[in-house]
Order: structure tokens, then sequence, then C-alpha cells
């Protein structure tokens, strides 16, 4: 079964982008337009890998990813910061509230796709352990 990666944006080029790069390679995405909306997502379907912006309204990515580690069922999903913030206080804040990666806008679609294959096949290796 292919990996499901949910990618949140609240720009619709941005979604259609990244959601086409990865479907192009096999994987199965959903999409949100904010923080509260893909909340309401990984209740209804756990994803294995999330990417979010973090510059959106109402509930920013930070936000959202420290809402997404509180949450058992995600604490082990990786999850990368992609965004048009680019300093190296952004990328601390990112880590420091649990993302696993940090990606900047514009992004190269090969290497986002690259880096989807890296978590998700330690996340597999992590399973495979169990």
């Amino acid at each position: 079964m292919a990996a499901h990666i949910l990618i949140v944006d609240d720009n619709e080029l941005n979604l259609n982008l990244a959601s086409r790069v990865l479907e192009k390679n096999g994987y199965r995405t959903s999409t949100s337009l904010s923080g509260a909306e893909a909340l309401e997502l990984t209740e209804a379907e756990t994803p294995d890998l999330a990417i979010l912006d973090v510059m959106m309204p109402e509930m920013d990515g930070y936000e959202l990813c420290r809402r997404l580690r509180e949450n058992p069922k995600l604490k082990q999903m990786p999850i990368i910061m992609l965004t048009a913030l680019s300093s190296v206080d952004d990328r601390l804040q990112a880590f420091d509230v649990g993302a696993d990666d940090f990606l900047s806008k514009p992004f190269v679609p090969a290497e986002l796709l690259a880096r989807v294959k890296v978590f998700l096949r330690h996340l597999e290796a992590y399973h495979n352990l169990k």
C-alpha cells in the first residue's frame, strides 16, 4: 500500500505542486489549507508523514506541529516543515516544536521527494524492529 502523506499549506498552488510531485511518485496524499482542518484529517486517518507550511493564518505550522506531537498516534510520524522562512532561528524553532526536517521554499521537487523517501525508509525500519 502506498504511503499516505498529509500536506498542509494555505496556498493552493503550493499544495498542488507538492501533491503532484508525491502522487507522481506513487504516494497517496491528503491536503489541507489550515491547521484546524489538518487536525481533523489526522483524526479520520493517520498519515505516514506530514509536510507543514509555517506561515498560515489562525494556526501556524509551529503550533500545528506541537499539536500533532501531542497525539500519541502521531508521535513517531515524520514531520517536514516546508516554508518560505529560512533563518537559523526559524529552523531551530521548527526542531524545538518537534519537526524532523526543514526545507525552504521555493523547493526543488527532487529534494522534497528524496527527503520523504528517507523518512519513510527510517519509519519502516523502526516498525520492523518492533
